[in-house]
């Protein structure tokens, strides 16, 4: 894997936890989005770990940078985020393939190398309803404001979008997250795009 980190300590950190995995193994390191892209062009990595320190900003330059040029095979790429809520479903439309907080435990960067490796969307949760029509639980709206969700709304935007009360739509996204088994919004959008409910730049 190729390690995209600013900072020098956190990325030694981050080398040092994985590299301490048998399974896996840091091929390269960089610093910023462009030294990210010359070395995914020479090593062609199974996996991109970008540790953003500044927010969505810094991850989507990064992935910006490895897919400019075109090259010949698209980057698995797993963002390390501070809070991932506020930019699950900004940074999830540029075609990153999965989130993870940056305060997760070695445990859980490694299991989502491993889900981001096998071209599966990692920080999603550990069941997700299979089958056709996976929003089939949901009443007609609660899929309205899954769907919101799931583009990155607000609940506040949601209540002005659908003419509810606030509360109502924190009812609704409760009953939402049982219906479907999903922890929190992050995982809302991860499941959402691995559905394919919503598609990469829409």
């Amino acid at each position: 894997m190729l390690l995209v980190d600013s900072h020098p300590i956190s990325l030694t950190g981050l080398r040092t936890i994985l590299d301490g995995c048998p399974d896996l193994d840091v091929v390269a390191v960089a610093e910023d989005g462009p030294g990210a892209a010359v070395r995914f062009r020479e090593l062609r990595p199974d996996v991109v770990v970008v540790n953003s320190h500044t927010g969505a900003a810094e991850a989507l330059a990064c992935v910006c940078a490895l897919s400019r040029p075109a090259p010949p095979r698209p980057a698995n790429v797993l963002v390390l985020l501070d809070n991932v809520d506020a930019a699950a479903g900004q940074v999830l439309r540029a075609g990153v393939r999965g989130l993870l907080s940056s305060a997760s435990g070695s445990g859980e960067l490694a299991a989502a190398v491993r889900a981001t490796a096998a071209g599966r969307p990692a920080g999603g949760p550990a069941r997700a309803p299979g089958g056709a029509g996976p929003l089939r639980r949901l009443t007609d709206r609660e899929t309205e404001v899954f769907r919101l969700v799931a583009r990155g709304f607000s609940n506040a935007e949601i209540s002005r979008e659908l003419t509810l009360s606030e509360s109502t739509v924190k009812f609704h996204i409760q009953r939402i997250m049982e219906k479907l088994g999903l922890r929190n919004r992050v995982h809302a959008v991860i499941f959402a795009y691995e559905k394919e409910l919503i598609r990469v730049g829409s």
